[in-house]
Formats: C-alpha cells, sequence, structure tokens
C-alpha cells in the first residue's frame, strides 16, 4: 500500500522518498536495488525474517549469491550482489502473488559502531548511504532502492519523535548521492510508517495529510476510458523496457476504487508521463537526460499539440502539488474536482500516444 511521498530538489534534480506498507515481494515495484538489513553477515544471520521472504518468493539463497562488492568486516560491514537473473514463484507459501522485482540485492549489518554506541537508530541508513556512494565507483548504478526500517520499529512517542533524524537522513542522502532518483521505505506494519508520514506532512507544510481520500467520480465511462488506455500499455511489449508496469498496475488499482489516494494518484501519473514523454523523445535520437517539465519543453519545440502540452503541464503540475514542499502561506486543500481535472488531462494525453510520431 502506498502511504506518502514527497519530492526534493537538488543540484542534479527532482528526487523521490517514498513510504510503503507490506511485504516487499506483493508490492509490484521493481527497483534496482533492494537491500534488507542483519544482525550480522555470516550465515546463521541468513535466516530472518527478510531474508527467508526472498527465498520463499525468489528462490533466492543469499550465501550463494556471488559478490560485485563485498565490504564485509569493514566499517560499512555490507555487501552487494552481481546482477541476478530471479524466477519469481507465481505465489508464495502462503499463496500471495509474488509481483515485484530487483535487479541486485545488498545486506547491510547493523550498527555503525561498537561497543556502548552500537546500534544507535538510523545506523543501517548511513551505513547504507555510505555504501550507496560507493558503487558508482565500481560502475554499478542504482537509481531506485527499496529498503525496509531495518527492524527498527519505535514504540513510545519519544522514539517515534526520532522520525526527522531518518527524514533528515534521506534528505542528506539524496543530495550527495546522484545516482540516486527514488528511495523507496516500507515495513510490513502499517502503523510503523505513518508517523514518519505525519513526519514529512509537517516538514513540507501539507495542507492534506497523507492518508487523505477523495471519493471515485461518478463519471464511469470516463474512468473506463482511462483504464482502457492503461490497460493497453500494460499490454505493450514495446513498452516493457520502460519499468512502467508498477505505475500502470498501480493506476489501475486506484481507479477500481470506491476511494482516491490524491497522492497516489499524482505520483503514478506524473512518473508514468515522465518515463513516456524521455522514450518518445528517444525515439526521436533524442537521449539526454532531463526533468519532465524540460522534456515537455522539448517535445513543444518539436511540434506537439498545445493543446496536448496543457494537459501534460496539468498531469505534471498535479504530481507537484501532491509532492512538492508547499509555498509559504499556501492553504489550497485539494477537491474532487481537482482529481477530475487531473485524469481527464491524463486520458486525453495517453489517447494520443505517441505524440511525435
Amino acid at each position: 500500500m502506498f502511504l506518502n511521498a514527497f519530492d526534493l530538489e537538488t543540484s542534479n534534480g527532482a528526487r523521490n522518498l517514498e513510504l510503503r506498507a507490506g511485504l516487499f515481494p506483493e508490492m509490484g515495484l521493481d527497483v534496482d536495488l533492494l537491500a534488507i538489513s542483519a544482525t550480522d553477515l555470516d550465515e546463521e544471520s541468513h535466516h530472518n525474517s527478510s531474508m527467508m521472504e526472498l527465498q520463499s518468493s525468489f528462490g533466492l539463497q543469499l550465501e550463494s549469491i556471488p559478490k560485485a562488492v563485498d565490504l564485509s568486516g569493514s566499517l560499512l560491514n555490507s555487501w552487494v550482489s552481481q546482477p541476478l537473473k530471479l524466477h519469481p514463484v507465481a505465489t508464495n507459501k502462503d499463496g500471495r502473488r509474488t509481483s515485484s522485482h530487483f535487479q541486485r540485492v545488498a545486506v547491510v549489518a547493523a550498527g555503525l559502531e561498537a561497543g556502548p554506541q552500537a546500534n544507535k537508530p538510523w545506523d543501517a541508513f548511513n551505513r547504507l548511504f555510505s555504501l550507496l556512494a560507493i558503487l558508482p565507483m565500481q560502475g554499478i548504478r542504482c537509481h531506485t532502492v527499496a529498503a525496509p526500517l531495518f527492524g527498527l520499529h519505535p514504540t513510545s512517542h519519544e522514539e517515534k519523535r526520532d522520525y526527522s533524524r531518518l527524514l533528515e537522513l534521506c534528505r542528506q542522502g539524496f543530495r550527495h548521492l546522484p545516482e540516486l532518483h527514488r528511495l523507496i521505505l516500507f515495513d510490513a506494519e502499517d502503523a510503523v510508517m505513518r508517523p514518519l508520514g505525519q513526519t514529512i506532512d509537517c516538514a513540507i507544510q501539507r495542507q492534506d495529510p497523507h492518508h487523505t481520500l477523495i471519493e471515485r467520480p461518478n463519471d464511469m465511462a470516463s474512468l473506463e476510458q482511462l483504464r482502457r488506455l492503461l490497460r493497453g500499455l500494460l499490454d505493450d511489449e514495446s513498452l516493457q523496457p520502460l519499468r512502467i508496469t508498477p505505475d500502470l498496475s498501480e493506476l489501475l488499482r486506484l481507479l477500481e476504487s470506491d476511494e482516491f489516494s490524491p497522492i497516489s494518484l499524482g505520483m503514478h501519473a506524473r512518473r508514468l508521463l515522465e518515463r513516456l514523454v524521455s522514450h518518445n523523445l528517444r525515439c526521436h535520437g533524442d537521449h539526454e537526460l532531463r526533468g519532465l517539465n524540460q522534456g515537455i519543453q522539448q517535445l513543444r519545440l518539436l511540434g506537439m499539440d498545445p493543446w496536448l502540452l496543457s494537459c501534460m503541464h496539468q498531469v505534471r503540475t498535479f504530481g507537484n502539488w501532491m509532492g512538492h514542499p508547499q509555498d509559504a502561506g499556501s492553504n489550497r486543500r485539494i477537491g474532487q474536482h481537482d482529481v477530475i481535472a487531473m485524469l481527464c488531462s491524463l486520458r486525453r494525453v495517453l489517447s494520443e500516444y505517441p505524440w511525435i510520431k
């Protein structure tokens, strides 16, 4: 379940932190790197719940995985696998469907320090970000990373206040890791993640909390048209390299619900549009890396229809509204009519894809 997200503008462009509740194999994610934790990196520690879940859902035996970077025994005490050729099982032993994918796995040990300072809250994230900083020097580029809270479950009010420290660590990680574009934090327990979502809401001065839901519009015909377009993209094998399947699947699931999460809609719609814009430009020989706004401007220079451009900006702006820190003094709240306007724009844009033929 998608809970919350926020954007961070860095010198390398916009970056995204995303919160989810659930078990990784069932989340429908496609990431470059899945990070998991271990008390130690010896073989006995390979029997914790996260590792057992990977074995059940992906047939992954960590002790036999070839390592690309092995820093076991160092201060970072972690390792990263070679690229994996996984064959996810259709359902795990509990009958749940495996829908997530990852290219590599990283195993990160607990505290950075020994003795009385060991296992400080969030030390595993310091270790993870340090590891990510080293990977590009080894030719390993991980743009999308998923990580659990590494077994840290604050329970008291005082402990939950420390979520602001985790949020700041993530901010600094994005600023110092130009290769990291999207970080997904997850935990099986919704109650564990929601305080972090509240911390994000407060930090970006969001008027509507992350658990806000909007009633589904009554125009079922228009929604079905949009669903049909999304299913068409999902079935288009030529688009598989874009890794848009998770966003398409999540948008379809949202549109079948009685209530919408506007943050979820905004984030998934904007990311889908960004990847389609980049793909359409690449098909015309333009391989420059751009943000969505710059990509739309480039389509304008190529002669794209102005009305479709305005619809693209509607989807982009809605996604920014849902994820960006709010301007000082802003008090605009989300309403059903805002969601309808964005969905109508998304439907119009997708109906004309590819835009530049």
